[in-house]
Parts: C-alpha cells; structure tokens; sequence
C-alpha cells in the first residue's frame, strides 16, 4: 500500500470572485500600467490609437503618471498605486501588454 500526498497543497484562503468586464469603454478611464519591458512604448501606442478609433470618449491615463511597475522603486509605485487610481478616477487598467 502506497500513501498518497497531494503536491498543490492545502488551500489557505478562498478564491476571490472576478469583477465582471465593462461593457463598453466609451467614457471610461483607463489607466496604463508598465513595467517597460518587451516594447511596451509600441504596444501602448497601437493599443491607445486601436481603442481612441473604437471608443472616441475614452480617457486614457498614460503609464508615466504611475510610474515604473519593475525595478528600483516597484515597491513604492505600488504602494501608491490605489491613490493614484482613486485620484484619476479610474475604471479600468491595461497591465501585461508587452510580448
């Protein structure tokens, strides 16, 4: 007979619900988040012109007003983060978008 053991683990706290997607972004606040790496300046630029032709009232708030997600100053960028949002009045962000 063999004991068998579970290798994810015992889960510690329950899974958070997902917020439900906007339905649509016109007038909606979008803040752009970066972390600079793998060409996000170009995927940012096709990303605002996409968006600005699709939804013509949208504001986008652009990745300098937030600072650097990675680096020397990350941890501080992100402590910030939920004021910098609640001050731009932001409704959705755009995050990861390098490749």
């Amino acid at each position: 007979m063999y004991e068998v053991v579970n290798p994810l683990g015992k889960l510690t706290q329950k899974a958070k619900t997902e917020t439900t997607r906007l339905d649509n972004l016109d007038g909606m606040t979008i803040a752009e988040l970066s972390n600079h790496k793998f060409g996000s300046e170009l995927t940012f630029q096709v990303l605002e012109k996409a968006l600005m032709k699709r939804f013509p009232n949208l504001k986008l708030i652009p990745h300098t007003a937030f600072g650097d997600m990675y680096g020397n100053s990350e941890s501080d960028v992100i402590k910030a983060l939920p004021d910098k949002l609640k001050e731009f009045e932001v409704d959705a962000v755009i995050s990861g978008n390098g490749g």
